[in-house]
């Protein structure tokens, strides 16, 4: 891939980064979360009996940073602590009702921000951006 193309991509990704992530929202992501505190609540949401250290993965953290996002999370009521059911010595976290909300009012919020994006965009554009997308995404998590 040619310097210029790449260099096009990262600043692409950068202004959309910017756009989408806790600047473009008014300084914050979705309500009083910030960014992480949304990535570690949104992989809270979709993973039972989620351990802390899985929290930790999801950001590129240690443990002892997720410990600090599970926390926060836990000081505004939208996690619980809880021991795993498989093995007692581990802490896993859980989604409360007030955790839930915000999840979905950030995801409301993003998804009325794509759609004012996408309606801009030709149908062709669109299906190869989701492709590029969504294989830099997988590339990411490993």
């Amino acid at each position: 891939m040619k310097q210029t193309a790449i260099s096009d991509i990262s600043r692409s990704l950068i202004e959309i980064a910017w756009h989408f992530g806790p600047k473009g929202l008014n300084g914050e992501c979705c309500d009083n979360i910030t960014m992480p505190e949304f990535i570690a609540l949104d992989k809270v949401a979709t993973s039972p009996n989620c351990p802390v250290q899985d929290v930790g993965y999801s950001l590129g953290f240690t443990k002892s940073g997720a410990t600090r996002i599970v926390n926060r999370l836990e000081k505004k009521g939208y996690v619980e602590k809880v021991k795993s059911h498989i093995d007692a010595r581990v802490c896993c976290v859980e989604i409360t009702k007030a955790g839930e909300q915000v999840l979905l009012s950030a995801n409301s919020r993003y998804m009325e921000q794509f759609y004012a994006l996408v309606s801009k965009m030709s149908e062709y554009s669109l299906d190869d951006i989701v492709d590029v997308l969504t294989s830099m995404a997988r590339a990411l998590k490993g």
